[in-house]
């Protein structure tokens, strides 16, 4: 405890409390996954089927006993299909836009030619 302060009428007392901070046995790590993972996982999120996306992430995750007797958690199934799923829609929101295009039509049925125009 340190000594106490006046400030105008008021005493404060100060407490210094000495926590020791024992390690874990145990000490649960994960590498932070790579760049590209978290910008597919943030391009999917962005999606409007988000939630379709993130609940099939989260099946991916698998958990199995380690040898020692904890848990371990493998993301590799998990992390790749972020991967392939984001390239995938990027990929059909990056095609050109006349394979979907459909053509204008006049008001009498006829579509328009360049002569026309």
């Amino acid at each position: 405890m340190s000594s106490p302060r006046r400030s105008g009428n008021h005493t404060e007392q100060h407490y210094t409390a000495t926590v020791s901070h024992q390690p874990a046995p145990t000490r649960l790590t994960r590498a932070a996954p790579h760049p590209d993972v978290v910008t597919a996982a943030e391009f999917l999120l962005a999606e409007r089927d988000a939630y379709l996306y993130r609940r099939r992430y989260l099946e991916l995750i698998t958990h199995t006993p380690g040898p020692d007797g904890t848990t371990l958690t493998d993301y590799t199934a998990a992390e790749k299909y972020l991967l392939t799923t984001a390239a995938r829609r990027r990929k059909a929101l990056l095609r050109p836009a006349a394979l979907y295009a459909v053509p204008a039509t006049e008001p009498d049925g006829d579509v328009p030619t360049s002569h026309n125009r």
